[in-house]
């Protein structure tokens, strides 16, 4: 019996994984990556021209010795909800521009902003980018590409009025490394921004691999008499139909009892 009890004994010990030196010691912890945003939500008012959102995070358990050593990569994705959008080409008949033949796609990114510590491809292999939807290149439309060329047409006049918009970003050097572990980068919103759930995902690589992720959301709203009229508009058309007729007729009535000669 006391045999059998040695040996067990022994095979625990030899068996254990090198990390348990001490009793009860945890197993040494990998990277960890948090990050956070410098506002959770937006009012856009009559007076917005735009606002400037503050991405931050560190990386914990840090592998790298020295602030130099450059040991990862951070790339910032903030997305907002998509919608669809069709593309048309513009087309001359009888010395008038009309709109022509043109395609439909369904989930086109509102806004779009893609940050970065360097050159996406010099952080990650072509596969990993598009897996992760990370490059305006990379975006997945919700249409199957062709290959036709017209259908690549479409795909580039899309992106090209986007970025004209500035509601497509791409900033390579975008991220900075402040010390060992610390990160920060800020992505400008437009005055034309959209509404909606915007998403912030925050990847971080290490010798071309994907060591960690995080995500936060922000919300962009209409605030006060905005707010009134956007609700009329998309939730109650009719309703705000009705009252842009009558506003008209008022506007008119007005300017006729206004100017009109005795």
């Amino acid at each position: 019996m006391l045999v059998l009890r040695a040996l067990s004994c022994l095979l625990a010990l030899f068996s254990a994984p090198a990390w348990a030196g001490a009793p009860g010691a945890p197993p040494p912890a990998g990277e960890e990556l948090q990050a956070e945003l410098s506002t959770r939500e937006i009012a856009i008012q009559s007076n917005f021209t735009g606002i400037e959102i503050l991405i931050y995070g560190s990386i914990d358990f840090s592998q790298t010795k020295t602030p130099d050593q450059g040991a990862y990569d951070v790339i910032m994705v903030i997305r907002a909800p998509s919608q669809a959008l069709v593309a048309r080409r513009k087309e001359r008949v009888a010395g008038i521009w009309i709109n022509g033949e043109g395609e439909v796609f369904p989930k086109v990114p509102g806004f779009y902003a893609a940050l970065s510590t360097r050159p996406f491809r010099a952080i990650a292999p072509d596969a990993t980018l598009k897996e992760l939807g990370i490059g305006v290149a990379n975006l997945d439309f919700g249409r199957k590409q062709s290959g036709d060329d017209q259908d690549g047409t479409f795909r580039s006049a899309v992106i090209r009025l986007k970025e004209k918009q500035n509601l497509f970003q791409e900033h390579d050097d975008g991220v900075a490394f402040a010390g060992r572990s610390l990160f920060r980068g800020t992505v400008a919103l437009p005055v034309n921004v959209p509404v909606g759930r915007y998403t912030a995902d925050i990847y971080l690589f290490r010798d071309g691999a994907l060591i960690g992720k995080n995500q936060s959301t922000l919300q962009v709203t209409k605030a006060g008499f905005e707010r009134v009229i956007y609700v009329l508009a998309f939730a109650h058309p009719f309703v705000y139909g009705v009252l842009a007729v009558l506003v008209a007729v008022l506007t008119g009535l007005v300017g006729w009892f206004t100017f009109r000669r005795e």
